[in-house]
């Protein structure tokens, strides 16, 4: 058995060994090391290993080569067609397999092509080829996914494996691409949707959630109108309509408003209750800033008070608290602002939808005829999307799930700098986020 070679060349104790019980252990531990590798690459009866050698690799560590060839008959199947056909030729390949031993695993094979009257010359399909990369086996593609999953990143995987990372980007894209393929969003009927920066204030890209089974079902490029096209046509080739969703949480941008309102006019369009505080917060932050640059004093009063007026008081520690009380009673502009975001906040703990538009109505007309500037827009946007605010206590829906998925977005983008394009960025999420059947064989372990 020639694959005992490779297995006694790093096997110290065979240099004791010797005689006819050398021997028969030889053969025993070649007998072992060929039935790992048939396991391993899951072999049938019609393929054998015929070999295996240790190649020096120079100014590095030594590499496996495993040989494979074809065991039994003539004919094979046609991949195209499944019927069984002469063989035509060979042609000689190779495939990156799980290390054995620490030693970088090739596997080598002169794979049949067979001669189909239907589809002409085609190459066999070999059992240990991943079904999303040619250069690669089954397992050694499950393991590239289950690194990626536990929040390694592509560059870091191709250092650890020995690989590049542009071989590596292409394997995950394909097995997303086919993962994808076969998702089903046919019942998609609660989405929400959510911008994020690929790089820090431009490249965005719009993230659409089934808020029902918790999962990304689309990412488009931008955040306007048209990514809400995109969504919908991404939705139709995965079984979906978009004519069939009933509730869509957004931010208050009126591009995904026109956007809802032409692919989903059906939809009730919910402005997500975290976008809506989250303005009157950054209103307040401005109202803070422009004060302390209005007098020495009022700097000194605001200076190291920011979180004070934007942590909402119940994750205010109580010398935080203290301070903020005694802040009030100096009648600062940064006060009054944080009391319309606190107002607004009350707003959501109405009991009822009449409760909360006659509580809106009456912040936005504050705000209005307040003297305070950031708060003027917000009113004029609070009133432009009322019915939009409204809607929430008819469906009781928001981004919150999206919301933590974008944490993990931005997990996703701060370890992979390195994303050289969209597509990479894209892959990554539905990867961690998508839900997505991946095709992991048992025993690999996922995230």
């Amino acid at each position: 058995m020639p694959a005992r070679l490779a297995f006694a060349a790093r096997n110290a104790t065979m240099e004791a060994t010797s005689g006819e019980d050398g021997e028969e252990a030889m053969d025993q531990q070649a007998a072992m090391l060929a039935a790992l590798f048939e396991k391993s690459l899951n072999l049938g009866p019609e393929w054998k290993v015929v070999d295996a050698e240790f190649r020096e690799v120079e100014g590095g560590k030594d590499e496996l080569h495993v040989f494979v060839e074809r065991a039994t008959g003539r004919a094979m199947f046609c991949t195209a067609c499944g019927g069984m056909h002469g063989v035509y030729d060979a042609r000689e390949r190779e495939w990156r397999h799980l290390d054995i031993w620490q030693y970088k695993t090739i596997v080598h094979c002169k794979v049949p092509r067979v001669e189909c009257p239907l589809h002409g010359v085609v190459t066999v399909k070999v059992p240990w080829e991943a079904d999303d990369a040619k250069h690669f086996t089954a397992l050694f593609a499950a393991q590239v996914v289950v690194m990626a999953l536990s929040g390694l990143t592509v560059k870091a995987i191709a250092g650890l494996l020995g690989e590049t990372d542009t071989r590596l980007w292409r394997l995950l894209g394909a097995c997303v691409a086919r993962a994808r393929a076969a998702a089903d969003y046919s019942g998609v009927r609660a989405v929400g949707v959510d911008e994020t920066a690929k790089r820090r204030g431009h490249d965005y890209l719009s993230a659409f959630v089934d808020l029902d089974a918790r999962r990304v079902v689309s990412v488009q490029e931008g955040r306007d109108a048209g990514t809400v096209a995109g969504f919908a046509d991404d939705l139709a080739a995965h079984g979906g309509d978009a004519t069939k969703v009933e509730v869509v949480t957004c931010d208050l941008s009126a591009a995904f408003a026109s956007g809802v309102a032409v692919q989903m006019p059906q939809a009730a369009r919910v402005a997500d209750r975290f976008h809506v505080v989250q303005l009157l917060t950054k209103a307040v932050d401005r109202v803070r800033a422009a004060e302390a640059r209005e007098s020495k004093e009022k700097a000194a009063l605001l200076r190291r008070t920011r979180w004070l007026w934007l942590k909402n008081e119940a994750n205010l520690k109580a010398s935080q608290l203290s301070r903020k009380r005694d802040l009030a009673k100096e009648n600062l502009k940064t006060g009054r602002a944080c009391a319309m975001k606190e107002a607004m906040q009350r707003v959501y703990d109405s009991g009822s939808r009449e409760e909360a538009a006659g509580a809106l109505d009456a912040l936005a007309s504050w705000m209005a005829h307040s003297n305070l500037a950031p708060m003027k827009p917000v009113a004029k946007t609070l009133r432009k999307n009322r019915e939009a605010v409204l809607a929430y206590f008819d469906h009781r829906r928001t981004n919150s799930v999206l919301e933590g998925l974008n944490s993990v977005i931005q997990s996703v983008k701060r370890s992979a700098r390195g994303y050289r394009n969209f597509e990479n960025f894209k892959a990554m999420i539905f990867l961690h986020l998508g839900r997505l059947s991946l095709g992991i064989p048992q025993g690999c372990g996922t995230h």
